[in-house]
């Protein structure tokens, strides 16, 4: 069974800002800290799978496809940042 390690952090909010919060924890049924969790696990996961997926329209994945079995030749940027890599002897 895997444990996981409770970690605290204390949160800084005006007066007003917590009655709120408590009026709310109070109405949910639920604690204060419960409400401010479960409120900052769903941004974090809304945020994450913003950066994390990309969504593309029809024609935009038509266009993706299109371009990945047919690339075009590489340009002379292209060929001089692969020339660059290989020079600095990263690999």
């Amino acid at each position: 069974m895997i444990s996981q390690q409770i970690e605290h952090f204390d949160i800084e909010v005006s007066y007003s800002v917590k009655e709120m919060l408590t009026k709310a924890a109070e109405i949910d049924g639920c604690s204060l800290t419960a409400l401010i969790v479960q409120a900052a696990i769903d941004k974090a996961r809304e945020i994450l799978k913003n950066h994390q997926e990309i969504v593309l329209s029809p024609k935009e994945w038509n266009s993706l496809m299109a371009t990945l079995e047919n690339p075009p030749l590489p340009n002379e940027a292209l060929k001089a940042a692969l020339e660059d890599y290989q020079d600095s002897g990263m690999r």
